[in-house]
């Protein structure tokens, strides 16, 4: 049975290069020799109707007819590691022989590169007491919390860990969610009992 299926699927692959050969009979394709003069034009970027800046990563390509040489954005070379990945005691790092061509490279694609519109600030934590007690108090007035990150230069983990929560918003919080139990049909509260059970045995290392 698969001497007959074998023969069976080179009778195909034949009958379809005949009928290819046949189609191809009248067409004349052009010889293309590789020298160099002939070589593709380097395509520089992709060009396309939307704005380069504010559509940067929405590109939909439009380009016109012919060939171009496009190679994809890899490294030039596997063994050559840039210089900012590079350790500061690496001599290679301080060297104006190894990777000159870095400066180029960034310095032509310096525009297109994303514009960094918040950075990360350092936090200071170096509270004293009596700060604590006003973030409290503050707190506990109902100050919101953007006001009292601008005072004191502090993040939202830092004000949870430093103090409580104002009792007038846990009981709003804590009604809220009592509410929304009740709405539970049988299915949600079973399933919640079990992961309540689940984390109780957790925690029990059972």
């Amino acid at each position: 049975m698969g001497f007959v299926s074998k023969i069976k699927k080179e009778n195909r692959e034949k009958s379809a290069m005949r009928s290819l050969r046949a189609c191809c009979n009248g067409l004349r394709f052009p010889l293309v020799r590789f020298k160099s003069s002939s070589i593709p034009p380097k395509l520089t970027h992709v060009p396309n109707k939307y704005n380069a800046k504010s559509s940067a990563f929405n590109i939909k390509p439009q380009l016109p007819d012919g060939l171009f040489y496009h190679p994809a954005p890899s490294a030039l070379d596997p063994e050559v590691t840039p210089k900012a990945f590079l350790p500061d005691n690496d001599a290679r790092k301080s060297s104006e022989l190894y990777y000159p061509e870095e400066k180029t490279r960034i310095s032509s694609n310096l525009d297109n590169m994303p514009v960094i519109f918040k950075a990360s600030t350092p936090k200071s934590y170096k509270l004293n007491r009596e700060e604590i007690q006003e973030i409290q108090e503050m707190r506990n007035r109902g100050v919101p919390r953007r006001e009292i990150k601008a005072k004191f230069k502090v993040s939202d983990h830092f004000i949870n860990i430093s103090t409580t929560p104002n009792p007038e918003t846990v009981a709003k919080h804590q009604k809220k969610l009592e509410q929304a139990v009740r709405r539970w049909d049988s299915r949600t509260k079973n399933a919640k009992l079990i992961k309540l059970k689940q984390e109780v045995m957790w925690k029990r290392d059972m």
